[in-house]
């Protein structure tokens, strides 16, 4: 019996999925929260480790995928899947850098909830068709640089390991200005950072060094 922990702050929501659970015979229900920190704080006070714990992203505070981080890093053993109303890429990309074990959204029927987190067990991955569709899509799409140019200056400096201050100087700009291309930059590479961007970069050929 696969033990799984709920991290909801919808307390409605909450209950149908614990109810769910609850009458579900592979597993076992053994807490929620409402938080990341409720959740990390609560955690040893469980009889026994979660198996699976099911996250959502849209957490107060610290959001579903620093929490998966987080788990990732306490339980590697455990499995996280994000369980949320976000179908966007930066949210799954953000779960699955995190290393989330799959990525369901909210509406998914109960039986393939169920089968999704049964799958589990036996190496699978859960994703709600839709987003299956759109990562599939996302590889498939020509790897073309999608900055401009300024963003493409910006991005080279960082790859040579320049300071936000150091850009700036070097493209006779603001340091708000490098702040504004680089949060462009990684929302067209849909990377969380600077070594991610340039490694990303780099494998593609789009660093002009």
């Amino acid at each position: 019996m696969k033990g799984v922990v709920v991290v909801e702050d919808d307390d409605h929501y909450a209950r149908s999925l614990t109810a769910l659970l609850e009458e579900a015979p592979e597993f076992e229900f053994l807490g929620h929260w409402f938080s990341a920190e409720a959740c990390l704080e609560g955690l040893s006070e469980l009889a026994r480790e979660p198996d699976i714990f099911v996250v959502d992203m849209g957490l107060p505070g610290a959001d579903g995928a620093q929490l998966i981080a987080q788990l990732k890093e306490r339980q590697p053993m455990a499995s996280c899947v994000a369980h949320t109303v976000f179908e966007d890429k930066t949210h799954v990309f953000a779960a699955l850098r995190a290393g989330a074990d799959g990525y369901l959204l909210k509406g998914t029927a109960p039986r393939k909830l169920l089968d999704g987190l049964r799958s589990l067990d036996c190496g699978g991955a859960p994703l709600t068709p839709k987003v299956a569709r759109f990562l599939v899509a996302e590889f498939q799409q020509p790897a073309s640089n999608p900055l401009t140019s300024r963003e493409q200056d910006v991005l080279d400096a960082l790859a040579q390991g320049f300071s936000y201050q150091q850009c700036a100087e070097s493209l006779i700009v603001s340091v708000h200005t490098i702040h504004t291309h680089v949060k462009k930059i990684y929302e067209k590479m849909a990377v969380g950072g600077r070594t991610e961007a340039v490694e990303k970069a780099r494998n593609r050929g789009w660093l002009r060094l």
